[in-house]
């Protein structure tokens, strides 16, 4: 059966594309047409709950308290400048005005609409902070003196009087609706207030954003990875041939992928809009190795060009199977992933590949047979003297005569890079995923420089008896729980029932007595936001956190959650929630996901070399060059304090993928080198100046297409471009230096058995 798959790759398919070009290349052509028509299905989903597996219970938690309280999601606008001027306050309360009349706003809360409270007798007063807006020094006074009075208002105009904050509540603000209407806020703001004098923040504006920057990312760098990558392999093989066939194969692969997620109903995500790039780097590696072992046959031999493209794919078919299915196996380990876009990715990019393979198999040698012979024949002295053949002869020279300096040089990096491993961070909070100067990170600065924390946490105590957050011997409990969350590190301030009661006791004290009066006579808009409407058994206490690294944050987290607990008396319990515990769940399951998806990709990738050469010995030497490349890129990522996050996450499954494509190739070529009768260093040495150029090219086109992210509008995406070249660079070298290396090591085993068929 084996065989006949084999036969089938090897000889069957490619003679039909050389006999029946046309044919195969319309209906690519059909086939390309149709899926090209699902892109304009494609949308972005933006929604940073479902980033892991397992994260319901988060979500769920957030879900409850938002139904039993009213826990507000809005878009926060920071409007800059001095705020003791009546001048500036009348063109605030203008510039909400027209704000309000913005379509699908339905809430406006600015300082103005505030109110405090206080007691008359038995009667809990509640008095508008601005009956008017002030117009004299006098009056600014007053207004900020009452201000400071209102529970929602005292943080609405930050200390130094800088700046005022604004909550805007939008309808559907995470669909497309909602996003439009962030624009529009956008334009109205520049020119009403001024380009920079706003900052918007919020979970609202940060999808927005992200929405805006994915689209951003999708027209940007596909068309110059494509560029890049053309201009590389124009260079590399001096023929119009050299772009062809690898742009065909990526443009093919690629439309076929993204059209099938669209027909399918998936969503481009941060992580798939790197799919384009990805593929461009990968769908021509084969392309590239074809067409190097073309130049190679029409240069020696003097067959006609049919037999030529035949006896090429014969050659070329089995290691271009075997990385295609090592790529997409690498690639499709990352369904075992925690990380919902990371599993999709992993799926459709493995998908891809396997397409990328078909046209290699069909495609190319029908285009091959198509398009004339490229002009490119050099006479074999000038090809003896390219400069890149002379110095891979020179350094397959060096490797060979200094084997043993290679392998302790290989140990000692190892070594080094060791004690990065350990000191490897996770991130999981989507706004440290933007670049710092962009209008997230931005926004997210201004917002804790003038008013505190970003982060809101939700802490419901429930009582588990009706009307029980109404007893006024609960109160003080509220108190207490609250003193706690104050003290815990990266609280910057807190709210509850009991800074409420507080807020208009005469005396700043808390009298739990009041608290059923309050409840009676103070608005339902107020109460519900600290004790639930269903029944009256929970309380609310609001706890906003500095914006930190992950790690910070899931530390302070436990310990909020921990403290809590053992200040509860018996009876009552506590949940913690919001989008903090989110982000503390996402840390975790992206420290599996790593884990997991390289175990499996090793595992799954070193199960195929073990089936293609037939000996596990000759596998596990294939895989040295990869596992160097890994352990390197993680020790680097330690030491230069580099985190895993949704894009760094993938880089081990896709390193593996990738760099085990120059293994194959390479060892085929020792293979073919001592089949043909020459001693294996003789055969390391051929191997590394003839399949070592074209590993080389392939790398080369790697790092450019990888380095092409380093434009995008997300910090994590550049800096996973630059760790992927860095990646391919290393593998490269890797391939030519160490693997050469480990051949002799094992050569007595290796010599005995070679990959033969």
């Amino acid at each position: 059966m084996i065989q006949r798959f084999k036969s089938l790759f090897e000889k069957v398919l490619p003679r039909f594309a050389v006999n029946y070009p046309w044919i195969v290349l319309i209906g690519f052509l059909i086939i390309t047409v149709f899926f090209g028509y699902q892109l304009t299905n494609l949308y972005i989903d933006t929604d940073v709950t479902k980033l892991t597996t397992g994260s319901e219970a988060e979500t769920r938690a957030i879900e409850t308290a938002a139904r039993d309280f009213t826990v507000g999601d809005p878009l926060y606008l920071i409007l800059r400048g001095d705020m003791n001027d009546p001048l500036v306050l009348q063109q605030a309360a203008d510039l909400i005005a027209k704000i309000r009349e913005v379509n699908y706003v339905f809430e406006v809360i600015s300082p103005f609409d505030t109110s405090y409270f206080g007691l008359s007798g038995f009667l809990v007063q509640s008095l508008p902070v601005a009956q008017r807006i002030p117009t004299t020094a006098a009056e600014v006074q007053q207004f900020r003196q009452r201000l400071a009075q209102s529970p929602n208002g005292k943080r609405m105009i930050s200390e130094d009087s800088e700046a005022m904050l604004v909550e805007i509540y939008i309808i559907g603000s995470y669909t497309s609706r909602g996003k439009q209407t962030v624009k529009e806020l956008e334009q109205i703001l520049s020119q009403e207030w001024g380009p920079d004098q706003f900052n918007f923040t919020g979970t609202a504006y940060i999808t927005h954003e992200m929405d805006q920057s994915i689209k951003r990312d999708a027209f940007l760098l596909f068309p110059f990875a494509a560029l890049i990558v053309v201009v590389v392999l124009i260079l590399s093989f001096r023929s119009w041939l050299g772009f062809l066939i690898p742009g065909a194969t990526v443009l093919t692969a690629m439309v076929i992928t993204m059209g099938l997620m669209a027909w399918l109903g998936y969503s481009i995500t941060l992580v798939s809009v790197i799919m384009p790039v990805i593929l461009i780097v990968i769908g021509s590696a084969d392309g590239i190795h074809i067409l190097h072992k073309y130049q190679e046959e029409l240069e020696f031999n003097a067959g006609s060009k049919k037999e030529s493209i035949l006896l090429v794919m014969e050659e070329m078919i089995p290691p271009c199977t075997m990385t295609s299915l090592t790529t997409a196996v690498g690639l499709i380990s990352l369904r075992t992933s925690t990380v919902i876009p990371v599993k999709d990715f992993g799926t459709f990019s493995g998908f891809g590949v396997m397409v990328a393979y078909l046209f290699t198999v069909l495609g190319i040698p029908a285009l091959l047979t198509v398009f004339p012979e490229p002009k490119m024949k050099l006479n074999k002295a000038k090809e003896n003297s390219s400069w890149d053949i002379i110095l891979l002869r020179k350094l397959a020279k060096w490797v060979m005569n200094h084997s043993r300096g290679v392998a302790v040089g290989a140990v000692a990096i190892l070594v080094l890079v060791g004690f990065g491993l350990t000191q490897i961070t996770v991130e999981a909070n989507i706004a440290r995923y933007f670049r710092s100067s962009s209008p997230v990170a931005t926004g997210l600065r201004v917002y804790e420089q003038y008013f505190g924390g970003s982060q809101q946490v939700l802490i419901v105590v429930d009582t588990h008896q009706p009307s029980g957050a109404l007893n006024p011997e609960f109160l003080p409990l509220i108190d207490e729980l609250e003193s706690y969350v104050r003290t815990v590190p990266l609280v910057t301030h807190t709210s509850s029932m009991a800074s409420l009661a507080r807020d208009f006791s005469p005396d700043g004290e808390l009298h739990p007595s009041l608290v059923p009066l309050a409840y009676q006579q103070l608005p339902s808009s107020l109460t519900s936001v600290f004790v639930s409407r269903s029944q009256q058994q929970k309380a609310m206490i609001y706890a906003w956190l500095e914006s930190s690294a992950t790690t910070q944050l899931a530390d302070t987290l436990v310990k909020l959650e921990q403290g809590l607990k053992e200040r509860l008396p018996d009876g009552v319990s506590v949940t913690v929630s919001g989008l903090p515990k989110i982000i503390q769940h996402h840390m975790q399951r992206f420290s599996e996901s790593q884990v997991s998806s390289v175990v499996w990709s090793v595992l799954a990738v070193l199960a195929f070399l073990v089936l293609y050469t037939r000996s596990f010995s000759e596998g596990c030497v294939s895989m040295i060059p990869l596992l160097f490349t890994i352990a390197v890129n993680f020790g680097i990522m330690g030491w230069f304090g580099i985190p895993l996050d949704a894009a760094t996450v993938l880089i081990g499954s896709i390193a593996i993928g990738l760099g085990i494509d120059y293994s194959v190739h390479y060892i085929s070529r020792v293979n073919s080198e001592v089949n043909a009768g020459r001693e294996l260093a003789d055969a390391c040495e051929v191997a590394i100046s003839t399949a070592g150029r074209a590993i080389v090219i392939n790398a080369a086109t790697l790092i450019a297409g990888f380095m092409i992210l380093c434009f995008s509008t997300f910090a994590t995406l550049m800096v996973f471009g630059v760790l992927m070249a860095l990646a391919m660079g290393i593998s490269c070298i890797a391939t030519v230096t160490v693997l050469p290396v480990m051949l002799q090591i094992f050569r007595n085993k290796f010599s005995r058995r070679v990959y033969s068929d």
